[in-house]
């Protein structure tokens, strides 16, 4: 598998002794930027490893060019087989250089045989600050920089500007480079992957077609058929194989001809990249839980992050909305208050993804998700929740297995009770105080208001905020464990239709919520509400968005849909409409 793309410029032209040339390089010829500061002394290398030196074998080094982005003194030209030997295989004095492309002869040119990388490097005192060359993109075999005075390797974060033309009556002419391919993780519901990988020209002619071949696991051949790839021109493929198998799949694909005959050098023919296909069992639930209060000015942004996130991933995302300091808050007398959560934070809004990352509920909010997502998991979690007879309690019935052994697990379950479309209580609002700017129209909402509706609202976690024991001494992989737990209603939830329930799966060693569950208790009819639908109609449908305006119809996202019946109820409900 090449583990790094080499970006080469391709110059190719004819002489009266049908020679070729190709000029040689990371980046794309632009000088970007510089690096340095004045009268330092730095010796910039760029490295070709064998892979890619082998098809010019019996050709030459004639000239190296130097981008500079400001001017140096005291050059010497190096050209190693590493850069980091103490012997050069070739120096030449050049002693200045100016800004912009240098081109310096070589006394004797170079040989290149195939067998050996080369690396190519220059020793210069800077005459200004960022007076080294770079180009815009990073290559890491484009960028080592050794600081003479303190003997250090550094790095530009970027390419050098480093060119070397190749002469010789030897040069490739059907040669054809496969780029790196990137590894893959399937979403859940994919049927396929597509991989997008990149081809360049490093022969001496333009390359009118091309074959590649690939294989998914080593069963059976696949061919994908290239077009024109113009000198010094790169080509886009994509292949897409099948992503319904979980493991780990490893994709191979090859250079097979170029121009109807046989690649002129294998050795930058190959690459690979792995599938990973999850078991969806195994799917991972991001749990965000948001310091917030009616007090503080700024939380308007965390309600609206929550909800963005909500509407940009339904299916893994979970807000809790743990109020403090304010008639919202948990009775702290009570075994199910959140206290220890919110003594925890130094402000509002903000939150802890999963209990291992924290930050800002609207500004960092994605990147904690990105973050928590992309964890290793090996905890698969299912809940179900369920009211009694007379919608007094509920019953939470869990089910989690793990994909490997653990000895002396320390999980604990822990359920939380929330309630959406909660109003009527007075938000502070510093939005309001410029309504010149724009903020998800809050900045038309008055300095503290009741025109907005508190989703997510945590009114109890049972049996407390650390959960109780749930696994048992050890845990055995593809075994299912269960647990059960039953609770009071809290006194404080104003509507039964608007209360749902997180499972957390917690590690008790770590803190860590290791995943999640989010249910809403049985339908109203199994809640065992009392009600004859036969005998009443609806009066009216209302619309509203998540921050509590009225619609005139459903939007895109995330809708609120409030129904007013001839008997009195009231029913809202949330839904995510899809265009």
């Amino acid at each position: 598998m090449l583990r790094k793309f080499l970006i080469f410029v391709l110059t190719v032209c004819a002489l009266p002794s049908l020679q070729a040339q190709v000029l040689l390089q990371y980046g794309d010829g632009v000088i970007d930027h510089g690096y340095g500061s004045a009268g330092q002394i730095l010796t910039s290398y760029v490295f070709f490893p064998v892979a890619y030196t082998k098809p010019y074998a019996d050709n030459q080094i004639t000239k190296v060019r130097i981008g500079m982005h400001g001017p140096a003194s005291n050059v010497t030209l190096y050209i190693k087989e590493n850069q980091r030997d103490s012997k050069p295989l070739y120096t030449q004095k050049v002693n200045e250089l100016e800004a912009g492309w240098n081109e310096v002869t070589l006394n004797t040119p170079f040989d290149i045989t195939g067998k050996k990388s080369i690396a190519i490097g220059y020793k210069a005192t800077l005459g200004e600050n960022d007076a080294i060359g770079c180009a815009a993109n990073k290559v890491s075999d484009g960028d080592y920089v050794y600081i003479n005075q303190s003997s250090k390797w550094s790095s530009t974060g970027s390419s050098l500007c480093i060119q070397a033309l190749i002469e010789g009556e030897n040069m490739p002419q059907n040669e054809l480079m496969i780029g790196r391919l990137t590894d893959q993780v399937a979403p859940y519901e994919a049927e396929t992957m597509t991989f997008n990988g990149t081809v360049r020209n490093m022969g001496a002619n333009d390359i009118d077609g091309y074959t590649l071949r690939y294989s998914v696991d080593d069963a059976g051949e696949s061919v994908y058929q290239g077009g024109a790839v113009p000198l010094n021109q790169l080509d886009t493929f994509s292949i897409e194989i099948p992503s319904t198998v979980k493991g780990v799949h490893l994709l191979k694909v090859w250079v097979d001809q170029v121009n109807g005959v046989p690649d002129t050098y294998a050795g930058n023919n190959n690459t690979e990249a792995h599938l990973t296909v999850k078991d969806i069992r195994f799917r991972r639930r991001v749990v965000c839980e948001e310091n917030t209060g009616l007090w503080c000015g700024w939380c308007p942004r965390g309600m609206v992050g929550l909800e963005q996130m909500k509407q940009r991933y339904p299916d893994s995302f979970i807000a809790i909305a743990v109020h403090g300091g304010d008639v919202l808050e948990i009775d702290r007398n009570e075994p199910y208050n959140y206290a220890k959560f919110t003594d925890s934070q130094l402000g509002a809004p903000s939150c802890v993804v999963n209990r291992s990352f924290s930050g800002d509920p609207f500004y960092d909010i994605q990147n904690l998700y990105s973050m928590a997502i992309a964890s290793e998991n090996h905890i698969a979690y299912e809940m179900t929740a369920q009211w009694n007879s007379d919608s007094t309690q509920l019953t939470m019935n869990s089910t989690f297995l793990s994909d490997i052994d653990i000895d002396s697990p320390q999980y604990h379950a822990a359920y939380v009770v929330t309630e959406d479309s909660v109003t009527g209580y007075a938000q502070t609002n510093y939005y309001a105080q410029t309504p010149e700017q724009e903020f998800y129209g809050w900045e038309q909402k008055g300095t503290r208001t009741t025109d907005c509706y508190f989703n997510d609202l945590a009114r109890g976690i049972y049996a407390s905020y650390d959960g109780e024991l749930c696994s048992p001494k050890s845990m055995q992989a593809e075994t299912p464990y269960h647990h059960q737990y039953t609770l009071k209603l809290p006194p404080t939830v104003s509507d039964k239709r608007q209360v749902h329930v997180v499972g957390l799966i917690i590690d008790h060693l770590s803190g860590y919520i290791v995943n999640a569950a989010y249910a809403t208790p049985l339908s109203e009819q199994q809640m065992g509400i009392a009600r004859n639908h036969s005998e009443r109609t609806v009066l009216s449908t209302e619309y509203y968005d998540i921050l509590g305006r009225k619609l005139q119809a459903p939007q895109s996202g995330l809708n609120v849909r409030k129904v007013s019946y001839s008997d009195g109820t009231v029913m809202t409900q949330k839904w995510i409409l899809r265009k």
